[in-house]
């Protein structure tokens, strides 16, 4: 007979742990020497070339959100509330200008970015930011109007005049020409501080342009070292230091623009790197190695594509021992510390395992007392340990809970809607809202199938979680429609950034019903997938019904736009569709995707329609899953180049572009462009048109 010895729960843990620990000390001193120093060198080289190509994407983002923002604010015209809510949704941009053709200047500024002096006094406190009107005459005083975050005065000021004739401004004069535009490298009136700006021309005359400076892509790269003693820095091809994590290279803040190069920067690190790229010793886009001051220090450098002229460039520096020497020393006092670690873990764990054997073999036998359904006897243990007693704690409430199986308490699913300032009254506003529309897919279909009471349970769980996650992204619910939520933004509280909150909650809304489907699998319950559409524009909203009984809703064609949105999900197989007003509308913090130009039933004007993908950056951890699949980023260039070339009538580019946009299998949208395709195998006809129009409500 064989016998098979029973080792108690402590000899076992310490014999285990000793076991382990030693072969894992040996394993880990043997192979980490080896492999250290290579895997960190080439850890090192990734990181660099991962640092500079995200430096030079951020610094080429800060331009291209504002073209669509100079664009807007050209078709609004010369108002405060339109500079405003730009200067609010880009927090890059420094200053808003609005030039009229008869030279009169009115420039919104972000008062952090003003250096001291320079705004007249006095200056309220809470003022946030400043409306500075310049008269024509050279001869009149300037009026400044302080303004707090909500955008609400705090005071006034006036001042000599400090500017010469706004017309005459490099941005200004070209803005001249048509369409949106991006200037050279110049000193910013006021800010003193060299930067560029981005101008469109105003239809009757004179331009508007965004500032933005160039110690804003500084403050891009201060989180971005590589290592302790590495640097991001970012300069022109004719060496002048535009941005560097080291804020002390740059000259101090003063009444005038300073210019500095990386040879006259005092550092040696800086001056190294121009003499490599100068020489041509170090070459855009490649790795090198430079010494300085007797130390090997990995390089990289990138080009910022499509920014400003003269071309900038991305440089990082890191030294190569930064990453090699703490492996030999933390390999030496590693083992040291290992081997200590191991004889002092020994008595403690000795001492710990016996004080959890203990109330394991309690909990054990009252596992086998619940296998059995013998739950009339509380369970007793006494125990320090707080994982044992949590333990001990939940198998209690087990047991109860099965005690109390038949017994349900429904959730409260009642909301207060809080109309803050909105009055008892019939009658409403025309305010710009933005608008949101969900829908659950085949509800109806559902709802046929199940007794009223589990329906009632399932969408009562449904509702109030997304609402609750529309109510913490600053909406309103406006009301319900059958399985479907509408909800607004901007009424009755003002919300400048109402855009930027309604694609943010939308996402967030996506997520959390993605998780219900996955919950409701688990319960037995049907999937309730869902459709989201946004769209801003303006709308009366107020109170609608009569004297005795009224709801505060919003009314208006762009709500009708908003529905329609939703429905055209099943069109192109998307699930979050918004408009190009709430596009631009949101700012640079999120990936959209072009999906179609559609003329709505009743509607004039065909409308921009773009698939909200996701989030572009995450600085909160809580949003890192809302971030836009990075494999799909990636093939948004390609995409782009398709619906282009489809909506030029060119489908054979088309066709060769969807190729490498994506899989029609694995994408609806891709494989409903393929599908349009393939209705015309001679190509375009002579009546074509890429306006999808939509003949239903």
């Amino acid at each position: 007979m064989r016998l098979r010895p029973n080792l108690s729960f402590t000899i076992t843990i310490l014999t285990a742990f000793s076991l382990v620990f030693v072969t894992a000390i040996a394993l880990v001193v043997a192979g980490f020497r080896q492999a250290g120093s290579e895997a960190a060198r080439h850890l090192a080289e990734q990181q660099l070339g991962a640092a500079a190509a995200a430096s030079a994407a951020n610094a080429g983002g800060l331009v291209h959100p504002l073209l669509g923002h100079a664009t807007v604010l050209a078709r609004a015209g010369a108002g405060l509330e339109p500079a405003l809510a730009a200067l609010i949704a880009e927090s890059a941009v420094n200053a808003v200008n609005i030039v009229l053709p008869d030279g009169r200047w009115l420039q919104v500024l972000r008062l952090a970015a003003l250096p001291e002096g320079v705004a007249p006094a006095p200056v309220p406190a809470g003022a946030t930011f400043a409306a500075r009107r310049v008269p024509a005459p050279p001869d009149q005083p300037e009026r400044w109007t302080y303004l707090d975050a909500q955008g609400e005065a705090r005071g006034t000021a006036a001042a000599r005049r400090l500017t010469g004739d706004p017309r005459q401004l490099s941005w200004a004069l070209q803005a001249r020409e048509a369409g949106a535009h991006v200037s050279t490298l110049h000193d910013l009136p006021l800010l003193a501080r060299p930067g560029l700006t981005v101008s469109h021309g105003l239809p009757g005359g004179g331009a508007v342009g965004l500032d933005v400076s160039l110690d804003t892509l500084g403050r891009q790269l201060a989180g971005g070292a590589v290592s302790p003693g590495g640097a991001t820095v970012l300069f022109t091809e004719n060496g002048i230091l535009l941005a560097v994590q080291a804020p002390d290279y740059l000259a101090p803040r003063s009444a005038r623009t300073q210019w500095t190069t990386l040879a006259s920067s005092g550092d040696a690190a800086l001056a190294t790197l121009w003499t490599a790229f100068a020489e041509g010793r170090l070459r855009e886009g490649e790795r090198g190695i430079l010494t300085i001051d007797g130390r090997e220090h990995l390089a990289h450098l990138t080009g910022v594509a499509d920014f400003v002229e003269p071309r900038v460039l991305v440089g990082v520096l890191a030294p190569l021992d930064d990453f090699t020497s703490g492996i030999e020393h933390g390999i030496r006092i590693g083992t040291l510390l290992g081997f200590g670690a191991l004889a002092f873990g020994l008595g403690g764990l000795g001492i710990v395992a016996w004080r959890v054997s203990r109330p394991l073999g309690v909990l054990t036998r009252e596992a086998e007392a619940i296998r059995r359904l013998d739950l009339a006897t509380p369970l007793q243990l006494t125990t320090h340990i707080t994982e044992v007693e949590r333990l001990a704690q939940a198998m209690g409430g087990m047991k109860a809970a099965l005690r109390l199986f038949s017994v349900y308490v429904p959730r409260d699913l009642v909301r207060k809607l809080m109309a803050e300032g909105a009055e008892a009254e019939l009658g409403g506003e025309r305010r710009r809202l933005t608008v949101m529309f969900s829908d659950v897919q085949n509800f109806t279909t559902i709802a046929e199938r199940m007794d009223p009471e589990e329906l009632m349970r399932i969408t009562s769980t449904y509702f109030q979680a997304l609402t609750d996650e529309l109510l913490e992204h600053h909406a309103t619910i406006d009301k319900y429609i059958g399985d479907a939520v509408m909800a607004i933004w901007n009424a009755p509280k003002r919300d400048l950034a109402h855009a930027l909150h309604g694609c943010r909650a939308a996402l967030h809304a996506r997520a959390l019903t993605e998780r219900l489907e996955t919950e409701f699998v688990a319960r037995g319950w049907p999937r309730l997938h869902t459709r989201f559409g946004v769209h801003s524009g303006e709308a009366v909203v107020g109170n609608v019904g009569s004297t005795d009984r009224m709801a505060y809703t919003a009314i208006g064609s762009m709500v009708n736009l908003a529905s329609r949105l939703e429905g055209m999900n099943k069109m192109y197989g998307t699930q979050i569709l918004v408009s190009e007003a709430t596009r631009l509308g949101a700012g640079s913090g999120f990936v959209f995707r072009p999906v179609d130009l559609v003329l709505a039933k009743g509607t004039q004007d065909p409308v921009e329609v773009h698939e909200l993908v996701g989030l572009s950056t995450a600085t909160d951890p809580r949003d890192a899953p809302l971030l836009a699949d990075r494999a799909l980023v990636m093939r948004l260039p390609a995409w782009g180049e398709a619906i282009r070339a489809f909506r030029a009538g060119q489908f054979s580019r088309a066709t060769e572009a969807l190729r490498e946009a994506g899989d029609p299998a694995q994408d609806p949208l891709v494989a409903a462009y393929a599908a349009r395709i393939a209705r015309f195998p001679d190509g375009a006809p002579a009546d074509w048109s890429p306006v999808t129009r939509l003949d239903s409500k």
